[in-house]
């Protein structure tokens, strides 16, 4: 009888082992404590992209997802969730979204002007930090028959006339933030800044002629430039490969170069283990010779991070967001 019970007691235990924890919201959707990496992904993984689709940030990602799917790098479908409108909605989509491993954010440091701004009340600090997955800088356009044919002279226009050229931004993201630095470059420069969105909606805007000046990442300017658009300077700190005819800021006797790096995070207290081999997925996704071309073709450079250099970057450019934030907030006053 003995012998019977404890054949029983070993295959009950058997079976629960088997079956292991549940997934209808009793237990973990995700990673458990006795799970590994090598358990993840056990389902559909999805990232949020808060823009509308044909943006810098969706193009980066598609790109990667595309490299993922090819080449086999994850189990599981990794699905790209467009988020249109203002990037606080995706943002906070993300934010609100279960730590299991299955849910991330792709973004830049537009959620810093957010919320150094007021804009939105949370920050990078409330998500897991993935990686940086490349980095572009960005370019200055106006229409092609505006009637500044240079950086000086908007700027003198701007000067003339404050609060009059309308520039259109994503309130507190990159754009807003890029638009503060060039009017600062001329004391007295103002522009009217207009809540427009991302650069797939600002090149919309401008051939609508509903505003007059915006600025797009390098690779959304390369898609955009035949339909009407023309450049008066770079962001980077050297002309780039395929907008030779575009000067940086400095060429224009400005001392200002800067890039926006491409952020992935995840919701707060996502699991190490699903941090850290996503990292590895896109770090892998990144050096396939599809995500290269691409890189090139867009005006992406390569640039990879994660772990303790991710977050010192991070520290490093909200520090400096801080301080931009504060002149968008002064104007936003006035």
């Amino acid at each position: 009888m003995n012998k019977l019970l404890l054949s029983l007691f070993a295959l009950g235990l058997g079976w629960l082992t088997a079956c292991g924890p549940s997934d209808d919201g009793s237990g973990s959707g995700g990673l458990t404590d006795t799970e590994g990496a090598a358990d993840w992904p056990r389902k559909p993984i999805k990232v949020i992209v808060p823009f509308s689709p044909g943006g810098a940030t969706d193009q980066l990602v598609r790109v990667l997802q595309k490299s993922i799917t090819d080449n086999h790098l994850l189990d599981q479908r990794l699905t790209v969730i467009n988020v249109s409108g203002h990037y606080s909605v995706g943002c906070r989509k993300a934010l609100g979204a279960k730590a299991d491993g299955y849910t991330f954010l792709a973004i830049h440091k537009a959620m810093m002007g957010g919320q150094a701004s007021g804009i939105i009340d949370f920050g990078h600090q409330e998500f897991e930090p993935v990686a940086e997955t490349s980095s572009f800088s960005q370019v200055l356009t106006v229409r092609e028959d505006s009637p500044w044919k240079t950086l000086d002279d908007l700027l003198l226009a701007a000067q003339g006339k404050p609060d009059s050229i309308i520039f259109g931004c994503n309130l507190g993201a990159l754009n807003h933030m890029a638009g503060i630095i060039v009017q600062e470059l001329k004391p007295g420069a103002v522009f009217r800044f207009v809540q427009i969105g991302g650069g797939t909606a600002n090149f919309a805007a401008m051939a609508g002629k509903h505003i007059e000046v915006s600025v797009f990442s390098a690779g959304e300017f390369i898609n955009f430039r035949s339909k009407g658009l023309r450049a008066l300077a770079y962001t980077g700190s050297e002309r780039h490969p395929a907008i030779q005819d575009v000067p940086t800021l400095k060429e224009l006797g400005h001392d200002h170069a800067f890039s926006i790096g491409s952020w992935w995070f995840a919701p707060k207290g996502t699991p190490q283990d699903a941090v850290d081999s996503l990292a590895e997925v896109l770090e892998r996704a990144m050096q396939t010779e599809y995500a290269r071309q691409q890189f090139d073709s867009r005006a992406l450079a390569p640039t990879f991070l994660r772990g303790a250099d991710l977050k010192a970057k991070l520290d490093r450019e909200w520090a400096q967001v801080q301080e931009v934030a504060g002149k968008m907030k002064k104007q936003a006053e006035k």
